[in-house]
């Protein structure tokens, strides 16, 4: 059995965190000393493990804590991975929306590199200018938020 700092050390975390991570049901001492210290065992530290790991996947906390409740509601071997199957299609879902929003930024940013490209020769003070008239401005009717926000600063 190890107290608080001595499990925060091998699980290269914070006594804060295991605090928090207890505050939000995630882990959960394995007993407490006569002096009422928080006693964890390897299963804890093993617990911790499972958590930062989840997280370097882009797991949030709420989704780690139910993913470990998910035992408390099957009977079955069978339907803990049944369970565990649905919860993990969900996150694939959420992910996938992710990526497609991402590429979607991706795509936005790289349509305002593109038109602020034929900016770069301009020699016109900024202070001067306005680039609403201009006609690299113009030619794109449908101009990134980007490119837009480049052309309002430079007014």
């Amino acid at each position: 059995m190890m107290q608080i700092g001595d499990l925060a050390l091998k699980a290269g975390i914070t006594t804060r965190t295991i605090r928090y991570y207890e505050e939000l049901g995630i882990i959960e001492p394995e007993e407490r000393s006569g002096g009422g210290f928080r006693l964890y065992s390897d299963i804890q530290l093993r617990r911790l493990h499972i958590i930062q790991s989840l997280k370097s996947l882009g797991f949030e906390l709420e989704r780690i804590r139910q993913l470990f409740n998910l035992q408390h509601c099957a009977e079955t071997g069978g339907d803990l991975s049944r369970a565990m199957i649905e919860f993990l299609d969900q996150q694939q879902q959420e992910i996938d929306k992710k990526i497609s929003h991402h590429l979607e930024i991706k795509e936005r940013n790289s349509q305002a590199i593109e038109v602020l490209k034929g900016c770069m020769h301009c020699s016109i003070k900024v202070f001067e200018r306005t680039c609403h008239e201009c006609e690299v401005y113009k030619q794109h009717s449908e101009v990134p938020d980007m490119v837009e926000c480049a052309f309002t600063l430079a007014n």
